[in-house]
């Protein structure tokens, strides 16, 4: 079989729970040990980490690596009522085994590898025990990828496993048929150039041609009409020539190469997948965000005609950030192209379906593409898979992960892709045994019970891939996840190795700090006026608008509705200069941290000089308000993030004690939905202020600065420290 196929994709499927009714046999009659057990499975994991393959360079250079895609899945659950013995509450009964450990345990034995692909069938039903150990797994090897078993099973049933990279079938009875992705990127510069490719000016699309001039130099793309170029008229035609390119394909396989051994392992009547893909879509949307809500020119060469460069101005949405109007973008994407898709006729009467899932070609795709209305240079990589683009998720790992699982599954059937890499101390600071684990568990419920479909996880540091690119006979065997699988660090190019460096890696710092959309504008605009204002201005965006949108969105709906609230009453308004939606430095748990805005003090090693400036009246600075109503809100839609974790919220700053009635509304909305709330503070303010907050209080973290007035005088460039030690006692 791995002769005839060459190895591509070609799972090992479902085997876990069937393997262990023949070890808990041979366990029950001697014959067998719990260490020779683990030696078989530790002997068939060698097995398939020994396949290799002869390989073009241009192979190489679209699947970096020498991946096989030897992809083998792991528990899961059967669907309730499947099997004698079900739980009687109707929920999901695990299949997690002994043995299931066991292939997990061989990544410590053997070492982390790319080979066997495994994939974690990941369920709100699996033992709490085995979850942990997936974590603790995950955070020492980077080699597994997690599938939601609760989104597929209910398509799929229980007899299903993970093909290729991410798709699901149902063993024996589907089948795919296979064929790379359009770069859908290159497919928006066509709807900017008249139907002409961006680099070379050769009419690929003519029905853009056809559909009327180019917008005049110098004057600002317009979204309606791009938007109507994209949708209505370049996807159709990207779709037909796509279907009629892979329908060519495949009967030329079946023709000259059909896999008779691997067909004759399925039913007679086979069901067919057809598995289209897209490569680019961060890219899109960030692109057609810009479109809309900045202004973007586009400068054309003179000798050509062609766009070369764009100018993009204003502040506009990335796709990552938990923001609706560019996430909108990015789901109508998938589900047009889909759509698309369904219309045209499909070899032997296959299933479309479609994923967004790059492989490393993302980096051989950029390469060969121009530069785009979002700010990305020509030739630059595009973000993997369905990951937000490098450095723009700058709301924190939650926000990140609540875009990506907004991504239709039942438009994207083919695979969700999202790669999420963490600094070790994003997860915890490690005193405390078995805090990493839970709290990744706990971000992992939280994402998949939103109904996203796959996440592959790293754990590890800039530090170590620097190391590893500049001495990889140090780290041969250092494993990392890409878009769908996993791969040695050092087998990647050089210039892969250079773009899995410049994603973003969220740590246990602020990430909004790279944000430099109207926040930081506004902040800019306090300080040049004055350090302490009451005048009006400001063009209200990132903060209020982000972060306001979130209460209406349906999950925090849905749990508003669920919470006995207090009576409704005037809301009351904070400063805020930035959220980080994923810290567990900042109190127990898995937290949200608003960082508030305005400080009286000057301290020599102050984190956020930008939170200094006061704003003494919310009303007048519309860019940087939020109600406690609207924090509430926030704070619902990643409920299942915090809780389960024992975390919440935390008010820091700047000096969140500078807004005492704004920091005790926000901690009593907190306590509605049962989240532990924080306090970092420095002790501002008088006891009239610290009565407010304190009930509402679980815990307080205090920055005394220094105990003698002389030293604190010169820390925080000001007399005074007696308020804070009062604030202790």
């Amino acid at each position: 079989a791995i002769k005839e196929q060459d190895g591509a994709a070609m799972s090992f499927g479902r085997v876990d729970a069937f393997l262990d009714i023949f070890a808990e046999r041979d366990l029950a009659d001697g014959r067998a040990t719990e260490e020779s057990l683990q030696e078989v499975v530790d002997d068939l994991v060698m097995k398939m980490r020994l396949v290799r393959h002869l390989r073009t360079p241009e192979y190489n250079a679209l699947f970096s690596g020498d991946p096989v895609w030897c992809t083998l899945a792991l528990a899961g659950c059967w669907a309730a009522g499947e099997r004698e013995g079900s739980s009687p509450d109707g929920m999901p009964t695990h299949m997690v085994t002994k043995t299931t450990f066991r292939f997990l345990h061989a990544l410590t034995n053997l070492g982390p590898a790319p080979e066997p692909n495994m994939t974690i069938l990941w369920s709100e039903s699996l033992p709490p025990c085995f979850k942990a150990y997936c974590a603790e797994v995950s955070i020492g090897t980077s080699s597994i990828q997690y599938e939601n078993d609760d989104l597929m099973r209910p398509i799929f049933g229980s007899d299903y496993a993970i093909a290729c990279c991410v798709s699901a079938m149902r063993v024996g009875k589907d089948m795919q048929l296979f064929g790379a992705r359009c770069n859908l990127v290159k497919l928006l510069l066509l709807c900017i150039n008249g139907g002409r490719e961006e680099q070379h000016g050769k009419l690929l699309c003519p029905p853009l041609k056809e559909d009327g001039p180019a917008r005049p130099a110098g004057a600002p793309l317009d979204y309606e009409e791009v938007s109507r170029r994209f949708f209505e008229v370049a996807m159709p035609w990207m779709a037909k020539l796509y279907v009629d390119t892979m329908n060519t394909i495949h009967c030329a396989h079946d023709m000259h190469f059909y896999e008779a051994l691997q067909m004759g392992l399925h039913d007679t009547n086979v069901h067919r997948f057809m598995a289209f893909g897209i490569a680019g879509l961060s890219v899109v949307a960030d692109s057609l965000s810009a479109i809309k809500h900045g202004r973007v020119v586009a400068h054309r060469d003179e000798s050509t005609g062609l766009v070369d460069r764009f100018t993009t101005t204003g502040d506009f949405p990335c796709f990552g950030n938990d923001d609706d109007r560019v996430d909108s973008i990015a789901v109508q994407v998938c589900r047009r192209f889909h759509a698309e898709l369904k219309k045209n006729t499909i070899y032997r009467g296959a299933q479309p379906t479609l994923s967004v899932l790059t492989i490393t070609s993302n980096v051989v795709y950029g390469k060969a593409t121009g530069a785009t209305p979002d700010g990305r240079f020509t030739g630059e990589p595009f973000a993997p898979g369905a990951n937000p683009m490098h450095g723009r998720d700058a709301s924190g790992a939650l926000a990140s992960l609540a875009s990506v699982a907004k991504l239709p599954y039942s438009s994207c059937m083919d695979g969700i892709s999202n790669t999420f890499s963490l600094v070790p101390s994003a997860l915890g600071s490690g005193v405390e045994a078995g805090v990493r684990q839970q709290n990744l568990v706990t971000i992992m419920d939280g994402y998949f019970s939103r109904g996203a479909h796959h996440l592959n996880v790293n754990v590890l540091s800039l530090k170590t891939l620097e190391d590893a690119q500049a001495h990889p006979e140090k780290y041969p065997n250092l494993t990392i996840r890409v878009s769908g699988y996993a791969v040695h660090f050092v087998k990647l190019t050089r210039e892969q190795q250079n773009e899995v460096m410049r994603r973003t890696m969220h740590g246990g710092a602020i990430s909004g700090r790279g944000d430099s959309g109207g926040v930081m504008q506004a902040v800019k605009r306090i300080r040049e006026e004055s350090e302490d204002i009451e005048d009006a201005g400001g063009s209200g965006y990132r903060i209020h608008a982000a972060v306001a949108s979130k209460m209406h969105s349906p999950i925090a709906a849905k749990v508003l509705a669920q919470v006995p609230t207090a009576p409704q009453q005037r809301d009351v308004l904070g400063t805020v200069n930035s959220v980080e939606t994923c810290s567990t430095t900042d109190g127990p748990g898995v937290r949200v941290v608003f960082f508030l805005q305005g400080c009286p003090k000057r301290c020599v090693f102050c984190s956020n000089p930008e939170c200094l400036p006061v704003v003494r009246d919310a009303k007048r600075r519309p860019e940087l308000a939020l109600s406690d109503r609207e924090v509430q809100g926030m704070l619902a839609s990643y409920r299942s993030f915090l809780r389960p974790s024992g975390g919440g919220v935390t008010l820091s700053g700047g000096e969140p004690m500078m807004q005492p009635d704004f920091c005790a509304a926000v901690f009593r909305r907190a306590h509605e939905l049962q989240l532990s709330t924080a306090l970092d503070t420095a002790g501002h303010g008088q006891a009239q202020d610290w009565d407010k907050v304190l009930p509402h209080t679980d815990l307080v973290m205090v920055c005394l600065k220094a105990m003698g007035a002389e030293l604190y005088r010169e820390i925080v460039n000001s007399n005074g420290g007696g308020g804070g030690r009062a604030f202790a006692r």
